[in-house]
């Protein structure tokens, strides 16, 4: 994949994330918002997206500062870490868009603990933070086809290991949609 197509590829998938987000939840009631499925343990769609939130503060927080990035050809291949493939790849969706494989949270990216840390669960804020997270997201793709994003190390949510700047948009917006699907699941049910 080159960068440019990697760029692509990511801007379509941004965009069915901030479309996907408008559509469903921006004009949701306060109640709906705090429905959740019956299973034990289940998130509350605000908690959904609370932890994506979460997910997308410590990527976003690893990610390089803007004017650190050199440039280079827009016609190169953009590498990506086998870590990071596999990453995203256990994150996207089936075909049919079920969750494929079904993982704990980390702790740290958890809504409900971070609520017992003290962390509020405000929807008007949670919308705010997913959206200027998306804008953050979105300027990095518009950097990715002609600046090496791939040169610069991000941690996981698991600290020893690190992933690529391009594979964290990547895992990024791929964790968005697969919980975007699990919190329509909720809103649906």
């Amino acid at each position: 994949m080159t960068a440019v197509e990697a760029q692509n590829f990511l801007q379509e998938l941004w965009q069915q994330t901030r479309s996907e987000l408008d559509d469903l939840f921006y004009y949701c009631e306060a109640e709906d918002l705090k429905k959740r499925l019956s299973k034990k343990g289940s998130w509350s769609i605000t908690e959904v997206l609370f932890h994506i939130n979460l997910v997308n503060s410590h990527y976003l927080k690893g990610m390089p500062v803007f004017s650190s990035l050199s440039q280079d050809a827009k016609d190169r291949s953009l590498k990506r870490s086998f870590l990071g493939k596999r990453i995203e790849n256990s994150m996207r969706l089936k075909e049919d868009g079920s969750i494929g494989l079904k993982m704990k949270s980390p702790s740290s990216t958890d809504p409900i603990k971070a609520q017992k840390r003290g962390h509020a669960a405000v929807e008007k804020v949670i919308f705010k933070e997913i959206l200027e997270d998306l804008d953050r997201i979105k300027k990095y793709i518009e950097l990715l086809a002609d600046h090496k994003l791939e040169v610069q190390k991000v941690p996981t949510l698991f600290p020893i290991l690190k992933v690529n700047a391009a594979d964290a948009l990547f895992i990024m917006l791929v964790h968005e949609r697969r919980h975007l699907a699990q919190a329509k699941r909720i809103l649906e049910a």
